[in-house]
């Protein structure tokens, strides 16, 4: 059972860990997926289905990329201290444009944001790479697991 203090905002949390844990296995399958894809026979069934998963897989990240950066960005703007990110990172004097530089000043909030770009670059990848999307994302979505 965990202790409850009077106006602390526990959703926030559970729903960036949430996130998280959707974003990390979203980027283990689609890179598993990625891979089966590129080890199958080209142009057989079996590597279009595997594609489909992995990209679905990728989508879904993206998704829970996104969904972290805007949890962290409300936590950051409501100036929930209860959160060590926030509480070392922001203040509740800070104007709005600095509270958003707040986001990436840490070392987790970095990474993110090093997430968030690779993202970008590879729903961009996925819609250019054609031949080369395979073995490109596969890697790349292994990356991902590690940031």
């Amino acid at each position: 059972m965990e202790i409850q203090y009077i106006g602390e905002h526990l959703f926030p949390g559970k729903l960036g860990n949430f996130f998280v844990l959707l974003g990390f296995l979203a980027a283990i399958i689609a890179s598993i997926a990625y891979f089966k894809a590129f080890r199958a026979e080209d142009l057989s069934e079996e590597q279009q289905s595997w594609k489909n998963f992995a990209r679905g897989s990728f989508y879904v990240h993206a998704f829970a990329v996104l969904g972290i950066i805007a949890t962290l960005f409300w936590m950051i703007t409501q100036n929930f201290f209860e959160y060590q990110y926030v509480w070392q990172h922001s203040s509740s004097d800070l104007p709005l444009r600095y509270m958003l530089s707040c986001f990436w000043e840490g070392q987790e909030g970095s990474f993110l944001l090093w997430s968030f770009w690779h993202v970008v670059l590879g729903l961009i990848l996925i819609k250019t790479s054609k031949s080369w999307e395979l073995p490109v994302m596969a890697v790349f979505s292994s990356v991902q697991i590690f940031l």
